[in-house]
C-alpha cells in the first residue's frame, strides 16, 4: 500500500496539529467518500433519543449540519444496535427501519458507531440513494472502522483539551481572585506547586520577612524555616498533598536580617478535577502574640504557685461568680478550684463573719473601688481563720469592669498574736499599777521615819551639857 492511499491519507489528516477537529473530520469524511464511492458521508451525534447530523459531505436535504430526527426514524439506530459495521447494499434486504427508509431513502448504507471515553457519541456514515449491486467487501469495513477509531481518539482528544482549558481558565480566575485578596492584606498568602516551591507570595511579605517576593518564587518553602519548623512543615505539606486541610500551625521563619520570626499558618490543598495540583494558604505573623502567651504562662504560673490565695471573680456574670483560684487559694480555704469556681466567694462566710465586714466587701463591688478587708471565714472541714482579703477591679482598656482580682492570707495567727499582746499589756498595767501602790507606801515610810529620826537627834544635842 503506497504512501498515497486512502488509508495512510486518513493517518496524515489526523495527525496534521494544524488543522482543527471540523477541518479534520470534513476532510476524513470525503476520502471515504472517495474510498467507498459513495455520495454522502455524514458524522452523527446520539443524544436524548435523537440523531443531530454534525458534519456531513454531499447533497441531501436531510442529512446536513444541524438537522435533527427521532433516533427511531433514522438508518443510526440499527447501527448502534450492531456490534461492528452495519453494511447494507440494498435496503429493500435489510432490517433498516420502514420508518427510517420512508424519512431518508437511501438504498445504500454503511455504518459504524464512534465511542467516547467507554460512551456512545454517535455514528460515522457513508450512504447513496441507489441500491449496490455487490456486498461491501471486508476491506471497507475494515477501513470504516479505522475512521471511526480515529474520529473517536479525536474527540477523545479534543474533549481532553476543553477539560485542561477549563481547568486552566478556573485556575487563572481563581489565582485572580486569590492575589486580588493576597495584595490587600496584611497577612502574607501564597501557593505552592506540586514540588513545594513558591509560585506566588503576596507582597505583606516584605513586610513580615524582609524579601521581597519574586526572591522567593520558584524557591522552596522550607528553606526559609529553621530546621526544626522545617521537619514539622514537611510533614504538614505531605498531609495537605493527600487532601487534608491544616490550620494554626505556628512555625518558626527565618526572616532576611536572620531573626525568627512566627507565623500561624493556615493552608488547603489545590485541587483539580479531584487531583491536588498545589497548595495555598495564608501565614500570620504570631511572634508577639506567642511571646505574649509564653510571658502569661509564666505569669499564670507563678499565680498558681504564690502562697498567697489569688482569685478572680466575674463582675458581669449574675452573683459575680469566682472564674480563677490557685493553689494558694486551695490550700488557705481546703476547698478545690473544682468546687470554687462558678461560686460566689460568700461561701465562705459564716456564723461568726462580721456583718459589717461582708457590707464593707458590697459596698466596694458596688463603688468598682478597691478595699481591704479583715474577717473570719471558714475552711471546707468547717474550722474558722482570719482572712485578709484585699478586692481590686480591673478596667479593659475601654474603662468596662471585666474582673475583681481578689488576695486572700491567712492572718489568724497575727489577730492570736495581737489579742494575746492586748491581754498582756492589760496585766502588765494592772501589775505595775498595784506594784507602784506599794511602792509608795513604802516612800511614804520611810521618808516619815526619816523625818521622825532627825527630829529626835535635833532634840538631843540642844540639851548636853558643855555644848
Amino acid at each position: 500500500m503506497g504512501s498515497n492511499s486512502p488509508r495512510e491519507r486518513l493517518y496524515e489528516v489526523f495527525a496534521d496539529t494544524d488543522r482543527g477537529f471540523e477541518a479534520k473530520v470534513t476532510r476524513a469524511l470525503e476520502i471515504g467518500v472517495d474510498y467507498f464511492d459513495l455520495p454522502l458521508g455524514f458524522l452523527t451525534r446520539i443524544d436524548d433519543g435523537r440523531q443531530e447530523i454534525v458534519h456531513s459531505v454531499g447533497d441531501h436535504h436531510l442529512i446536513q449540519p444541524g438537522e435533527t430526527c427521532p433516533l427511531e426514524d433514522a438508518y443510526c439506530r440499527r447501527t448502534l444496535e450492531t456490534d461492528g459495521v452495519l453494511a447494507v447494499q440494498d435496503v429493500n434486504d435489510s432490517s433498516i427501519p420502514a420508518r427510517a427508509v420512508e424519512v431518508f431513502d437511501l438504498g445504500t448504507y454503511l455504518g459504524a458507531k464512534v465511542i467516547v471515553d467507554d460512551d456512545v457519541y454517535g455514528t460515522v456514515c457513508f450512504a447513496d440513494e441507489a441500491e449496490r449491486d455487490t456486498p461491501f467487501p471486508e476491506a471497507d469495513e475494515l477501513f470504516l472502522e479505522l475512521l471511526a477509531r480515529l474520529v473517536s481518539t479525536e474527540l477523545e482528544r479534543r474533549a481532553h483539551e476543553r477539560e485542561i482549558e477549563a481547568r486552566n481558565e478556573r485556575l487563572r480566575r481563581e489565582k485572580q481572585r486569590f492575589e486580588g485578596i493576597a495584595e490587600n492584606s496584611f497577612d502574607i498568602l501564597f501557593r505552592l506547586d506540586f514540588d513545594a516551591e513558591f509560585t506566588y507570595v503576596s507582597s505583606a511579605v516584605e513586610g513580615v520577612l524582609g524579601y521581597e517576593p519574586a526572591t522567593l518564587e520558584g524557591e522552596p518553602f522550607y528553606e526559609f524555616l529553621t530546621e526544626s519548623a522545617a521537619s514539622t512543615a514537611l510533614q504538614a505539606y505531605s498531609e495537605l498533598l493527600e487532601g487534608e486541610d491544616r490550620e494554626g500551625l505556628e512555625l518558626e521563619f527565618v526572616a532576611a536580617d536572620g531573626e525568627t520570626v512566627v507565623l500561624a499558618v493556615n493552608a488547603t490543598p489545590i485541587g483539580d478535577a479531584g487531583d491536588v495540583v498545589g497548595v495555598q494558604g495564608v501565614g500570620r505573623d504570631v511572634t508577639a502574640r506567642r511571646e505574649q502567651e509564653r510571658e502569661l504562662r509564666v505569669k499564670n504560673r507563678a499565680m498558681d504557685e504564690a502562697e498567697v490565695g489569688i482569685s478572680i471573680a466575674d463582675p458581669n456574670e449574675p452573683d459575680q461568680p469566682l472564674i480563677y483560684v490557685n493553689k494558694g487559694f486551695e490550700r488557705l480555704t481546703g476547698y478545690d478550684a473544682a468546687d470554687a469556681v462558678g461560686r460566689n466567694c460568700r461561701y465562705l462566710q459564716g456564723p461568726a463573719t462580721d456583718p459589717d465586714a461582708a457590707s464593707q466587701f458590697r459596698a466596694a463591688i458596688e463603688a468598682e473601688e478597691s478595699t481591704t478587708v479583715e474577717l473570719v471565714n471558714y475552711r471546707r472541714d468547717g474550722s474558722p481563720f482570719w482572712n485578709r482579703v484585699q478586692l481590686d477591679p480591673v478596667f479593659d482598656e475601654a474603662g468596662e469592669l471585666t474582673q475583681y482580682l481578689g488576695f486572700q492570707t491567712d492572718i489568724t495567727e497575727r489577730r492570736r498574736t495581737e489579742k494575746l499582746i492586748q491581754l498582756l499589756n492589760r496585766v502588765l498595767r494592772h501589775n505595775l499599777r498595784n506594784d507602784m501602790n506599794a511602792i509608795g507606801g513604802w516612800a511614804t515610810a520611810v521618808r516619815e521615819a526619816e523625818t521622825e529620826r532627825v527630829r529626835d537627834a535635833g532634840a538631843g544635842s540642844n540639851g548636853s551639857p558643855g555644848s
